[in-house]
């Protein structure tokens, strides 16, 4: 059996995400791509890749936290799990001292796009700068920014 290290579930040997948060047990190599040879041209993929993988890279966390999205993952600073979603704890990366709320934020997954949703939070969120409404639905794209209060996220979406 492997323990994961964000929820403590313990996972048969070989498995590569945790079963009960998505959250990968072993180190996996982030592969890059070329986007376009002209600096004026910008491709940004908003779809996932088939095994559902978002690469978070928090702060100047190393290395990035890679979760398996299968339906929807709240962000903010509780570790505790519930039926109906999967909790991300980001309360080692700081989220206490830059404002991030208890449930701060979800991320949804719907077929192979991810959205994310503001859930009322203290200090808001935005994405590359711009505010989200709490309650308002904003799909991602690769490497956007989030800013939930004052700690900044980079989304990626792993193809």
């Amino acid at each position: 059996m492997q323990t994961c290290p964000h929820c403590g579930w313990e996972n048969f040997e070989g498995i590569i995400y945790c079963d009960r948060c998505g959250v990968a047990l072993v180190r996996l190599p982030l592969a890059t791509r070329m986007l376009a040879s002209s600096p004026d041209v910008q491709v940004r993929a908003d779809t996932l890749g088939p095994d559902g993988v978002i690469i978070l890279q928090v702060g100047e966390s190393d290395p990035p936290i890679m979760v398996q999205i299968r339906g929807e993952i709240i962000l903010g600073r509780i570790s505790q799990a519930s039926e109906e979603a999967t909790y991300l704890n980001l309360a080692p990366f700081g989220a206490d001292e830059a404002g991030v709320s208890r449930r701060h934020a979800r991320l949804l997954r719907d077929g192979r796009a991810v959205y994310l949703m503001d859930l009322n939070s203290t200090n808001g969120t935005r994405v590359n700068g711009e505010s989200l409404a709490a309650g308002v639905e904003k799909r991602l794209r690769d490497g956007d920014e989030l800013l939930l209060g004052r700690l900044k996220i980079f989304v990626y979406l792993k193809q």
